[in-house]
Formats: structure tokens, sequence, C-alpha cells
């Protein structure tokens, strides 16, 4: 009927406006365009079938390209024989329905029409959700390409949202993942924007990825997607950066896979609504934000006596910890521990807290977040990265109770995380090592799981750099304390790095900067946490009733919209140092102190200046310090590390593990 036409017609009119104003090209991409060598790539045909039509983005030729809006409405005057033809086609579709498929080729999880542009339209117009097509894959290079084929930048916020039928394509890396997807589950509408979705989910499943599944879990698979999907949008999913399967999969992290299709839809969305702030988090625009300093207000040191909160010690604050391991075995649980005790100690009764030990399973965590509920606790502090997952879990079931963990960037809405930046004692350690070292050569042993391992490294090896230009850092990645300092002194290497605890310098175990004299351990440093100290931080905000402020390390407020916090503090706020051996040289004391004032008050960062990493790339200029971001998401070492990753923790491993990040904030 001309009458749709020119409803469509008008639709199209005003999509392309709208690109316009938003500065976006206002008709769909040409492949032959946007790859113009891809028809000497590798090709694959998949045969019929029907396919998402939202991912239906563009045309093969630039033929008819400027008869269709970017949204494939007809764009050609109501007389014009397209109309006529658009029409015809619309009658037959409301008729018996379209016999014959589009042809379309598939570029990195898009299609691009090259027969039947007009039945596309027409489709679209009908918001149908999937059109029959004859599909050939054409296969990428292996290097990365644009994020998007239209050229947009990602997070824009007048763009379409991704269920929506946005022209993103992925980049060649995550769209391997898919086509290792498709080998085992062939279909195009479950889409991820995140390395390794594709297996975290198989494996929710109780699946890999590794040969095909059976037909009636791919039905069931399917069948669970459009459930969550539907369910998800009539919520306002669509309204959020991520795709319907991003979602899915955080609710599956949260809620478990199991007997989802079983799950009424009011509960469903019930359980998107506590959770949502998981999502609204997760996307490519809502980068996680890193808070340097905490955010100074005006008071008196007591001031939340008269605070929002209104604590006292007949009705105190209560606050909960939680321990991976035990207080006997665990140096790292004891050292929080005692934190906790200082806490109590400083507040004088205002301030009561709980504590929880060998949290390691789910079900011990999860009666331990129980009974801490039972007893009012209003915050919970989970102080390992291994107990991040069952924290979610919990905030989503407690959503009146603060959760926050001990980790850096394992970035989720529903729980603040918090640590501290100790690579900025690593950094005098490392100048401090390299004024002692008799040859140039320093052993640094990093201790697995490797949270914020990284930076200190560097950090570590940029200060022995700055000390002494031929400075050598040896690497070794060890899950065994600090052994084998017998075969390191043999090799000649006798000052070493070895693992932080705030242990008294008689430690036989040799922790932290030691130097080998003779067969024996002569402490030189060991970089500290004051746990007593950060806990009270935090606990002073919620005293005035609420966590603390965001002011990132890089001086700007909180950018807009939802995001996932880490409180990153330093020395500046007390949390970090560096304590030095009694029998340290003065003029190593001297240097120590120094470069602690100065990385203290911002006048010395261990990531000012140029940086070159092994493979001898340039990461930072001469003027140039990296932005907090930038130091969490390290995944390469500087040019004077000597060793690299362990094999079973590559880079993109490194990142999984809580020291990647998506944005510079």
């Amino acid at each position: 009927m001309i009458e749709d036409y020119k409803k469509a017609l008008r639709q199209g009119e005003r999509d392309s406006k709208t690109d316009v104003a938003a500065g976006r090209y206002p008709h769909p991409p040409v492949l032959d365009e946007l790859v113009p060598n891809n028809r000497s790539l590798g090709q694959k045909s998949l045969g019929i079938m029907q396919i998402p039509l939202a991912m239906v983005v563009g045309t093969r030729t630039a033929g008819r390209q400027d008869a269709f809006s970017r949204t494939f409405m007809p764009m050609l005057g109501v007389r014009t024989e397209f109309a006529t033809k658009w029409s015809h086609l619309y009658d037959a579709q409301m008729g018996e329905g379209f016999r014959d498929p589009v042809k379309v080729y598939e570029y990195l999880h898009r299609f691009y029409v090259e027969e039947g542009n007009k039945r596309t339209s027409v489709l679209k117009y009908l918001e149908s959700p999937s059109i029959e097509a004859d599909v050939i894959r054409i296969l990428p290079e292996d290097r990365l390409t644009p994020e998007r084929a239209s050229g947009d930048a990602p997070g824009e916020k007048d763009a379409a949202p991704a269920d929506e039928g946005e022209d993103v394509a992925p980049g060649v890396d995550l769209y391997r993942e898919f086509l290792e997807f498709w080998n085992a589950v062939p279909t195009y509408e479950i889409e991820f924007t995140k390395p390794g979705s594709y297996r975290r989910l198989a494996s929710h499943l109780g699946r890999d990825l590794d040969s095909p599944w059976p037909e009636e879990a791919v039905r069931q698979l399917r069948s669970t997607y459009h459930f969550f999907r539907s369910v998800y949008l009539k919520a306002g999913g669509a309204h959020l950066d991520i795709t319907p399967a991003d979602a899915m999969l955080t609710y599956m992290d949260v809620y478990g896979s199991s007997r989802m299709l079983e799950t009424p839809s009011p509960l469903l969305r019930t359980r998107l609504a506590r959770i949502w702030a998981e999502f609204a988090s997760c996307g490519p625009s809502s980068a996680p934000v890193l808070v340097g300093e905490p955010v100074k207000e005006s008071g008196g040191a007591m001031s939340f006596l008269s605070g929002g909160g209104g604590y006292t010690g007949q009705r105190p604050l209560v606050a909960a910890f939680a321990y991976a391991g035990s207080l006997e075995d665990d140096f790292w649980a004891r050292a929080h521990d005692r934190g906790r005790q200082e806490l109590e100690r400083h507040y004088g009764g205002i301030v009561r807290t709980l504590s929880y030990a060998g949290c390691k399973d789910e079900a011990t965590f999860a009666a331990a977040v129980s009974d801490a509920a039972s007893q009012g606790a209003e915050v919970f502090f989970s102080c390992s990265p291994e107990l991040m997952d069952v924290t979610v879990r919990a905030a989503a079931e407690f959503p009146h109770t603060s959760f926050l963990n001990c980790s850096v960037n394992l970035s989720h809405g529903l729980v603040r995380s918090y640590y501290g930046r100790m690579y900025e004692a690593k950094f005098i350690a490392g100048a401090l090592a390299a004024s002692l070292a008799d040859n140039h050569v320093i052993a640094y042993r990093v201790s697995l799981p490797p949270c914020g391992a990284v930076a200190e490294a560097n950090a570590f090896a940029e200060g022995a750099a700055m000390v002494d230009p031929k400075a050598k850092v040896v690497l070794e990645w060890t899950d065994h304390g600090v052994s084998g300092i017998e075969e390191l002194a043999e090799k000649g290497i006798t000052m070493i790095s070895g693992a932080d605890v705030t242990a008294p310098f008689d430690d036989p175990l040799a922790h932290g900067l030691f130097k080998v004299v003779d067969g024996k351990v002569r402490n030189i440093a060991v970089p500290t946490w004051n746990w007593g100290r950060y806990y009270q931080i935090i606990v002073d905000s919620l005293l005035k009733g609420e966590l603390p402020g965001i002011l990132t390390q890089d001086g700007d407020g909180l950018p807009s919209g939802p995001r996932a916090v880490t409180y990153w503090y330093g020395m500046s706020s007390g949390v970090i140092d560096l304590m030095l051996s009694p029998e340290l040289p003065y003029g190593s004391r001297k240097l120590a102190s120094v470069l602690r004032r100065a990385v203290s008050s911002g006048a010395v960062a261990p990531f000012d200046g140029e940086l070159v990493d092994r493979g001898g790339v340039v990461r930072s200029g001469e003027a140039d310090r990296l932005t907090s971001n930038q130091i969490v998401g390290m995944d390469w070492l500087v040019q004077n590390i000597e060793g690299d990753f362990p094999q079973d923790l590559r880079p993109a491993r490194v990142a999984a593990a809580g020291l990647g990040a998506d944005a510079d904030v």
C-alpha cells in the first residue's frame, strides 16, 4: 500500500535528519567501501537461514545506498518507480509473504545486502525480528579493524542501542571467539562485547566450545535467550549500551543459569531491578572510576558525631569483615584483621565490627553474610579479590547493605572495591635496590595471584633505572614464597625483592627488599599496608551517612552515568608506606625519605616521562604521565625487566585477573 510507503518515507526522513544532526552518515554503510579488499578475502557459503534483521546494517555495493536511510527506511519520492515496487513488495509480504531469500554477505557479525534491499526495508518497517537470507561469510584478515562500520565512536549518547540494529562491528579478536562459538552453536543472535564471554556462557551451561552442541541444547539456549531478552528489553534494557546477551551473562554470574525458563517473568523482572547497576556499569561507555584520594571535607576530626548517620555507643555502626583464609595461616587475612581491630579501637564504641575467617567457599561466605545481616551490619568488607563473585551475589540479595571488596578494577556496579597504590612504595624500593646492588642486577619475585603485580614490577624497575641506568631487574613468578635464594646467589644475584608483608625484620622468610651477604639475609625495606587507616577513611564517611566521595586520581569529578568505583589510595593518604631497616645507611635513608615526600606530594610519579616496553615500543612520551587507568591496565613490562609473563598468565589473562581497565578517566 502506498500509504505505508508514505509512513516509511516519513520515518526515513526523520531518521536521516537525526543522523545528520548527530554527525552520522545518513545512509547504510557500503561493504565495498568499508573493506575495499573484501572480494579478495576468504569466503564461506553458510546456506539459507534466518538471521537477525537488526544485524542487517548495510549494502554490498553503493548502487542503491542513497535510496535508504541508515535504518533502511525508503528515501525516494512517492511518485517514483522505487516507491511503486516497494509498495508491491509490502502487499506481497502482507499476503503470502516473501518466497525468496535475500542475499547477504556477513562480515564481522554484521550483514550487508547484495540482493533484496527493498525486501529488507519492508521487513524493517514491519519490525520483523528476522529475515530469511542466503549468507556468505567473509573471513577477515588477522588484524584489528575499526570497532564500528560507520565510524561512530563507542558510547555516543545518541547512538541506537545495540539491540536495535546499531552498526557496531566487533574487533577481529572478539570475532574469532564468536566463530569458535558458531562452530558449537550456529546462531547469530547471541552477541557479546567482551572477550571470554562465549566460553563463560558455555561454562555456565556445563559445556565447552570444542565440539558442536546437541540440537536440544542449542534449542534450549535459544529459548532461554529469547525469554531473557524479552523481559530485559521490556524492563528498559534497550537504553543501555550492552547487548541482551551481555546482560544475560551478567544475570547468570549472579543468579546462575539453571531453570531460567521456569522463572516467572515477575520474579525475573525483580531480579533484574536488583542488579540493574551491574548492567549499567559494564557497558563500553561506563568505564570504571579509580578514586585516587579521599575527598577532603570540612569539619573537625570528630565531625562524624553530628553527621547524617546518627550513630552512638548505644546504636553503633556495625561493619563486617570476611577473609578467604584463616587467621592462623593467612598473613593477608591477619593484616586485614589487625586493621579491623584498629578501626574498632579508633572509634571507641561508635563502630562495632564482626569478623568471619575461612570464607573461601560460597556456602561459608553466604552464612557469614546472613549472620552479619541478622546483627544489623550496614557495611560488609570482603577482604580478598577471590571473594568478589560471591560478594556480588550477596549484594544482590541484601540491597540495603554496602558491600566492598579488596581488589583493583574487578568492575561491578553493586560492589565498590578498594586497593592501594602499592606501586608507589615499590618505586622507592627499586631506587634503594639499585643504590645498594653490587652488579646492576636485582631479582624481583612476584607472588601469585598477581593483583596489581604488573604495575608494581614496572614501578620497581623504573625506580631502579632512575638511580642506575644500567640496572636490570630479573622477574620471577612464584606461588611458594621466597625459596631459591641460594640459586639466585649462585648466579651472582644478591639483591632480591621478595613477598610483601608487614613483618619484623628478623623474619626468617626474608620478606620485602633484602640483600644476601655471606649467605645471610640483611633486610633493607618492606612495603607496608596500613589497613586500619584505610578502613577509617571509608567508615568515617559511612558515619556521616554515605560512602566516601568520588574524585578521580586525575582530579576530575565522577563522569555522568553509573560507574563501577574502586578506591585506590596511596602514600599520600597514609594507607601505603615503606618501612626501612634501622641498619640502612644514612644516605639510603635520605634517598628513601626524599622520594617518599616527592611521591606523596605528587611532585614525582613512578610513571612520569618516557616509558619503553621490552619490545622497544614507546608507551608514554617524555612529557606524559600515565593515568590511573593506564597504570592499572598495564599488560606490558618496561625495557629493563628481564623475564616475561608465565605461560598460564599471558597479558589477556592478566587483565582478566583484575589488572585491566576499559578506559582512562
